[in-house]
């Protein structure tokens, strides 16, 4: 009767129509396309490969708040089982209207990405995390200058005198500068439990990917350090201490004293297609099933002959238009988030992400290196060279 009683709600649940709502929604879509469900997706920009894997796609310019975004929906009339929300939407309260939110509840998710509140947490948590100042406080130069709320790291920029941090007001946040190994780790949450599946390497302001010093520009799975099982049970604990729902990211910075807490992604993370194709383990049913009281069996010592998958976010240094020609020759390289034919992408803006898999972490990197490369040369000024 169990066994029975098990098949039904598998496939209840295998059935189940997603919306996936993000400004870029791909990884998410394609993820859960992989996992068996019926997926829609709501994003900004359309790449070619999510509209390959979405069952039913809409496009937006524009999403200024919940009212806006209730209204797309009651536009689009879909018949749809639940959300899930992306970048962008995290914070949106839908369950009000009575939509289903496989997501973290709005009040817990602000508040974890609130940079401030988050420092007090871990302050309360006793978890080492940089110092946040007010602008009368007496501090050494540099310091980090943040917005309160954002992601990508794309606003985040050092300060270096007392000149540069005036005008840091509500939404802008002074933070102790710490040097170290950017890193993170991917963790799958109920009510009541959660579990670390990955540690992952970040590939922040990476010089042959973006001129951005502090943006997030990929990632390689697993990384490896002698802080593997110190960072899984602090991420841990602290998904738990929050009250973290499904899929979060607490990522971390490594230093010569160990690592220290840097911010938890309350939602999907950048890191989604590493994790997969590493683990083995559909992160999106994970998630799903995460709401459900369900966690995966993980034993975090038997990824030894898995190898390594890496991720790198190749932005553009001036203004781009996708043209045939273009078009005709990113196809060729392993990319993912595939921009469509006439796409227009400002400078500093993403053009498309290069996914590689290899025996070992410098055969993954070369392979980004080498893809990224002829990349950002095909982007480049007439000449076809790129400044690096």
């Amino acid at each position: 009767m169990f066994l029975v009683h098990s098949a039904v709600i598998f496939l209840a649940r295998k059935n189940m129509k997603l919306l996936i709502v993000g400004y870029s929604t791909r990884y998410v879509v394609c993820a859960g396309k992989r996992a068996g469900y019926t997926v829609y997706s709501l994003d900004h920009f359309g790449d070619s490969d999510l509209l390959g894997c979405a069952d039913k796609y809409a496009c937006f310019d524009e999403i200024a708040n919940d009212d806006e975004l209730l209204s797309v929906l009651d536009r689009l009339d879909w018949d749809f089982d639940a959300i899930i929300l992306g970048t962008g939407f995290e914070y949106a309260d839908l369950g009000r209207e009575g939509y289903r939110v496989l997501n973290n509840p709005p009040d817990i998710a602000r508040s974890t990405g609130n940079k401030k509140s988050f420092a007090e947490k871990m302050g309360s948590f006793g978890l080492p995390h940089p110092r946040i100042y007010d602008i009368d406080d007496d501090f050494g130069y540099p310091v980090m200058l943040k917005p309160v709320y954002g992601v990508g790291g794309i606003e985040n920029r050092l300060a270096y005198s007392k000149e540069e941090i005036r005008g840091c007001g509500n939404d802008l946040l002074i933070q102790e500068y710490i040097e170290g190994i950017p890193a993170s780790v991917s963790v799958i949450a109920t009510h009541k439990d959660a579990v670390a599946i990955a540690v992952n390497e970040q590939l922040i302001g990476t010089r042959w990917l973006s001129a951005h010093r502090f943006a997030y520009s990929g990632n390689v799975t697993p990384f490896r350090s002698e802080y593997d099982c110190e960072m899984r049970e602090i991420a841990v604990q602290v998904v738990k201490r929050l009250g973290l729902v499904g899929s979060n990211g607490v990522d971390f910075l490594i230093t010569d004293s160990g690592p220290v807490t840097i911010e938890v992604n309350a939602r999907f993370q950048g890191t989604l297609d590493t994790v997969e194709h590493v683990s083995g383990i559909s992160v999106f049913d994970a998630h799903v099933k995460a709401f459900s009281g369900e966690l995966p069996e993980i034993d975090p010592d038997n990824d030894s002959g898995t190898g390594f998958a890496g991720k790198a976010i190749v932005f553009t240094d001036y203004d781009l238009v996708i043209d045939k020609t273009i078009s005709k020759r990113l196809v060729r390289e392993p990319i993912r988030d595939i921009p469509v034919i006439g796409c227009k992408i400002p400078a500093g803006d993403p053009v498309t992400t290069v996914f590689c898999t290899g025996r070992t972490r410098e055969q993954v990197l070369d392979g980004l290196k080498t893809a990224a490369w002829r990349i950002r040369r095909l982007v480049g000024d007439g000449e076809g060279m790129v400044q690096l």
